[in-house]
């Protein structure tokens, strides 16, 4: 992962979300579906999906 994806991580990600995160990244989740389930284990990962999105885009 690229630091800018880094930097946008909680020091603790929930598994699950790691999962999606990851499974994203390699290419075999839409961006719809990530941000679909990305922030089920924690609300609070709205605006880390956000934050996602950005540094991918950048990238």
């Amino acid at each position: 992962m690229t630091s800018s994806i880094l930097a946008c991580l909680p020091d603790k990600l929930h598994p699950v979300s790691r999962m999606f995160l990851e499974t994203w990244l390699s290419g075999d989740m839409s961006t719809a579906e990530f941000l679909r389930w990305f922030h089920m284990p924690n609300s609070d990962y709205l605006p880390v999906a956000q934050c996602l999105l950005a540094a991918v885009a950048g990238s």
